[in-house]
């Protein structure tokens, strides 16, 4: 049985105020959560971070934007930008200099831009399906999934049951229901549905003037990808691109699986994020 969830805090950034839960002892693991409509750092990470928290600390915030975390200052940045800068100050501000650093989607894509700006402040990176803007050639793509961009501006509970199913190989998890009705609900909130609009817009002010692969390629640290074959929204192609761009990685591929790993996959997820974090 999962453990109770821990309290809510919050933190004050420079330009957001940081919703967040911190469970467990050990070294600092950051769970970053993907960038889907109605998305919360717990909502994606509430099994995970009770499976892990007995080897590690565990913090699971929400990012700027998404569930009760706030943008109040916008620098005008990339949301990758933006989001990689306030969860660097957030560590700071917690007294963290170092942390494991764990992100599904548009959070594994934040953590490589962690690792690209602060890379004194990461520790180990482990990716599930991560995106970055202009990174990888669509080779093997699926068909575009327009569910993402079809949700606004006339959300329903029907659109989002159908895009929580596109997320995994199969809708049998046991909280299905639940999720859909949760995520539906934050959704609607007008606060969340504009902060689901800011990733799309922004500008780096100081862009790094080298491609994307290049600047992945850069990134040193060892890194762990997990990855679903069935993958409807970072396709299998993507995985092979992130482990021929970056030299110090592995890459795991899970069968019937699909953009949700730590999901569809808990048992497995932890045991092995546990065994690549502690080698």
């Amino acid at each position: 049985m999962d453990q109770a969830a821990p309290a809510v805090q919050t933190i004050e950034t420079s330009d957001s105020v940081i919703s967040y839960r911190d469970l467990g002892e050990g070294p600092v693991m950051l769970l970053l959560h993907g960038g889907g409509p109605g998305a919360t750092g717990w909502g994606n990470f509430s099994a995970n971070a009770a499976d892990l928290a007995s080897r590690f600390r565990v913090i699971v915030p929400d990012q700027p934007g998404f569930g009760a975390s706030r943008l109040v200052k916008d620098s005008g940045a990339t949301y990758h930008t933006l989001s990689a800068q306030t969860m660097a100050e957030f560590l700071s501000i917690l007294g963290i200099s170092r942390a494991h650093v764990v992100g599904n989607s548009m959070g594994g894509g934040v953590a490589l831009r962690m690792a690209m700006q602060r890379p004194e402040l990461v520790d180990k990176l482990v990716l599930m399906g991560p995106w970055i803007p202009g990174f990888g050639i669509p080779l093997l793509a699926p068909l575009p999934i327009p569910l993402l961009q079809e949700y606004y501006p006339d959300p329903t509970p029907e659109k989002m049951r159908l895009l929580i199913k596109s997320m995994v190989y199969a809708p049998t998890f046991e909280n299905f229901d639940e999720l859909v009705a949760s995520r539906y609900a934050a959704s609607i909130d007008p606060d969340i549905a504009s902060g689901y609009a800011r990733m799309g817009t922004g500008t780096d002010p100081d862009p790094d003037p080298r491609p994307m692969w290049d600047q992945v390629a850069a990134i040193p640290h060892e890194t762990l990808l997990l990855w679903g074959r069935d993958d409807r929204h970072c396709s299998l192609d993507d995985a092979f691109q992130y482990l021929a761009a970056m030299r110090n990685s592995q890459l795991m591929i899970f069968r019937q699986t699909g953009h949700w790993v730590q999901v569809e996959q808990r048992q497995a997820f932890a045991r092995h994020v546990t065994a690549f974090l502690a080698d």
